[in-house]
């Protein structure tokens, strides 16, 4: 690990060495550059901790010098969204350790597989369904029971991670509730039912297309179900999803965002420990789990690469695109792609991509579901997506190696909603 360390150290040394002699670079250089940086010092395989520490300030450094980089850690620290989601981040991640230093999860695992009778059905709507859940740390929830049940089914831990990512984002990817399906329906003035309905057939595409890389083999589980082990297993899980969305209105009265998701985990926490008996010792040694913290330092890190870029100007990065000579359904595709892929956001990539293509292509129906599944898309993939971070820091996979199914999954599903898009909706 120090070794690491002192390797993502040296790179930072050169980068500052560069971002001395190339300051205030135009935004298409730094881009290029950082994304770059990234995918290399993934492909090196240094902690992530590192990477998304290193990054962004040789980013920042070379795009404007020291001030910028002042302000854009101003921008991060100032952020409502920051510490909420730091917060969230480390008190979901407090649940995952216990549940999986005492061993429950094991248990857990076992039991939703004998419900649904079967693993592929446990492992495809148990993400789904607490992917519901408003946080980005859902998906650290879901990971262990996926974990448990890969591991007796024989499922490698980079099938176990893209299982966990993939449908986790399924259901979500047509629920009404999602802020990037209200986004796109409110930018592109189009009716948020029946942009749902058109992404309904790419939402049963991505449900199938997944199924070859966790495996047909449907492995029935014999057996009965303990009503009573499932429910005080899963119960916390289960209060801490239904509090974080009957709380959320109270979200308005803190300084930071999402406060109700905060308070929805410690109380499944209390709940947990409570159904569990845990005693203290085992509570005071969850705090001893890496993952806990380094998690919680990834989620500062992600909100500073993301002010970075939001404190960029991108507009030469926008013109040279626009400029490409691209067909009109191919920078539909495009612009949507890059930017969530590079902001870790699909809102993002549609706050960005819209009004260019609107002054570009004009406005549609059929162009709104387009960039909808576009930006979605760039965004699955992307190495800012916390839920693919997360994850795959959970499952200890490379993300570079996780891009072996991820990449084509996704690429494949732009593909039908691209060939929907000629069919029917343009």
């Amino acid at each position: 690990m120090l070794g690491k360390i002192l390797q993502g150290a040296k790179i930072g040394q050169h980068l500052s060495v560069i971002s001395e002699r190339c300051s205030e670079l135009n935004a298409i250089i730094v881009v290029l550059i950082a994304v770059s940086a990234l995918i290399v010092m993934l492909i090196m395989r240094l902690p992530l901790y590192i990477i998304l520490g290193v990054v962004p300030i040789m980013s920042a450094l070379m795009y404007g010098g020291g001030s910028f980089l002042k302000d854009v850690i101003n921008v991060s620290i100032t952020s409502r969204t920051t510490w909420g989601l730091v917060l969230n981040v480390f008190v979901i991640s407090w649940l995952v350790s216990l549940y999986r230093s005492l061993h429950v999860i094991d248990r857990l695992g076992k039991e939703l597989s004998k419900a649904f009778r079967s693993d592929i059905l446990a492992l495809t709507i148990v993400p789904g369904a607490i992917g519901l859940l408003p946080v980005a740390g859902g998906a650290l929830m879901s990971a262990p029971i996926v974990n448990s049940i890969g591991e007796t089914s024989g499922i490698s831990r980079i099938r176990r991670n893209f299982a966990n990512v993939w449908y986790r984002h399924v259901l979500i990817y047509v629920y009404p509730l999602n802020s990037t399906l209200i986004i796109t329906s409110s930018v592109f003035s189009i009716n948020l039912v029946s942009l749902v309905k058109d992404q309904i057939p790419i939402a049963v595409f991505m449900f199938l297309i997944g199924l070859p890389v966790i495996g047909f083999r449907v492995s029935k589980k014999e057996g009965k179900v303990s009503a009573k082990n499932l429910l005080r297993d899963f119960s916390p899980i289960i209060v801490s999803a239904f509090l974080a969305f009957i709380l959320f209105p109270i979200d308005r009265y803190f300084p930071i965002e999402r406060v109700s998701v905060t308070i929805a985990a410690l109380v499944g926490i209390a709940v947990f420990l409570v159904l569990e008996n845990a005693r203290f010792d085992a509570i005071k040694s969850s705090f001893k789990d890496r993952k806990i913290w380094e998690l919680t330092l990834i989620s500062f890190e992600i909100m500073v690469f993301r002010a970075l870029f939001s404190e960029m100007d991108l507009s030469p990065l926008v013109t040279a695109i626009s400029k490409s000579g691209l067909s009109e359904s191919l920078l539909i595709m495009t612009l949507p792609v890059f930017f969530s892929f590079i902001s870790g956001s699909p809102s993002a990539g549609i706050a960005i991509s819209a009004p260019i293509l609107q002054s570009i292509v004009g406005t549609s129906r059929g162009i709104a579901d387009l960039v909808y599944a576009a930006a979605f898309m760039g965004y699955l993939g992307s190495p800012l997506h916390l839920c693919y971070v997360y994850s795959s820091e959970y499952f200890g996979v490379s993300m570079v190696k996780s891009y072996k199914y991820m990449l084509p999954m996704s690429m494949t599903s732009l593909l039908f909603a691209w060939i929907l898009y000629i069919l029917f909706w343009l």
